[in-house]
């Protein structure tokens, strides 16, 4: 008896368990569906977010096929309502000519034949810019530089444009061209990847140019050997470049040389002057005081050869401290022309000791060069 009054009890004691738990869900039943509802929307969320970093992770830049491009030149050409017979049996002359053995450059160029066969403008562009032994005169047209340029006409053309730009040497020109281009529209984008990069290498420009190689080398579909190899190359420079080396002063003597040689000396010219001068006389500083500090320079405290001594000497004329340059004589008179005969011998015996050879010969070949500039300017 007992033990079936205890089984009873136990009975009870689940099925008031059981009321309880069925009354728990009656009262909770909104805010269990509330709290279902917003776990589905997180879900829905998060879900989406993932689908799209993927997709921002896979998206590749690939050369249309030529069937594509095909459709697009046709749907282009109609766009532009043209109605000409003749002119329109040019343009198919042109489309018959694309085939899958041609490469993305020679698609570029047939579709400018396309463009320039169209539009009057293009025609005038292409002109322009053109490859040929003449330096082209950049004159900003808003064709070519004003908004983004994210449609297939305007992509392509300013591409063609900045590309040749690059090829003349013309590179600040050519780089803000490419910074309005969207390259999903490209019939080359390979090649815009590739030619951005070398704009942005040579005007060390580091950061960008690594994030323009890792979208060339990583997202780009068909990548021509030649542009893997030298974007590899590329990648490795700018890797073992430091801030203010000589390597680093030696290439923004170079880039000066191709401003000058393009009849450029403006306020940018002078910039990377005045960069290349402060450079030098800071490293010039370090030295000194290295050999200030050195154990074998406690002697001879009174030499015309001390430390004291030298760091004054390496100074250019007219700078209060170092590392500090006079900009109105730099601009006007080369900086280096400006010292006295013996504060010439001066600074190039402390470049003679501490500056490998072709380094010696790159900056004195450079500073003459400046220097006949300067002299010609203010004639």
């Amino acid at each position: 008896m007992k033990q079936q009054l205890q089984q009873g009890q136990k009975q009870t004691g689940n099925q008031s368990l059981l009321k309880l738990g069925v009354l728990f869900l009656l009262w909770n039943v909104p805010a269990l569906a509330v709290y279902g509802q917003i776990s589905e929307i997180d879900a829905r969320q998060l879900k989406t977010a993932e689908k799209k970093s993927d997709e921002e992770k896979t998206v590749v830049y690939a050369a249309p096929s030529a069937v594509d491009l095909k459709i697009q030149l046709e749907t282009w050409t109609a766009e532009q309502k043209v109605k000409d017979p003749a002119l329109l049996k040019r343009v198919a002359v042109q489309l018959a000519r694309l085939n899958p053995s041609l490469s993305a450059e020679e698609k570029l160029n047939l579709t400018m034949q396309v463009f320039t066969e169209v539009k009057p403008e293009a025609r005038e562009v292409a002109r322009a810019y053109q490859l040929s032994d003449q330096y082209p005169e950049f004159s900003s047209p808003p064709l070519l530089i004003e908004g983004k340029a994210n449609d297939f006409y305007l992509a392509n053309l300013r591409y063609y444009v900045a590309r040749n730009l690059t090829q003349f040497r013309m590179v600040d020109q050519a780089l803000v061209i490419f910074n309005t281009i969207q390259p999903d529209t490209l019939v080359d984008p390979a090649g815009y990847l590739f030619y951005k990069a070398a704009c942005e290498h040579h005007l060390l420009q580091k950061e960008a140019c690594e994030e323009t190689l890792k979208q060339l080398l990583d997202r780009t579909q068909d990548l021509p050997e030649r542009y893997r190899q030298l974007a590899t190359l590329m990648q490795a420079d700018l890797a073992s470049l430091k801030e203010d080396s000589l390597d680093e002063i030696s290439r923004k003597m170079s880039d000066v040389e191709r401003r000058l040689d393009l009849g450029k000396s403006d306020k940018n010219t002078q910039k990377v002057e005045d960069e290349i001068i402060a450079a030098l006389d800071k490293m010039i500083k370090k030295m000194e005081d290295q050999s200030k500090n050195s154990p074998s320079s406690g002697s001879g405290s009174g030499s015309s050869g001390s430390p004291e001594q030298g760091a004054e000497e390496s100074r250019i004329k007219g700078s209060t401290a170092p590392g500090e340059v006079d900009k109105k004589k730099l601009a006007n008179n080369g900086g280096w022309g400006t010292l006295p005969p013996k504060k010439q011998a001066s600074a190039k015996n402390i470049i003679n000791r501490n500056f490998p050879s072709h380094y010696r010969k790159a900056i004195e070949k450079y500073f003459k060069k400046l220097a006949t500039e300067k002299a010609n300017s203010s004639r």
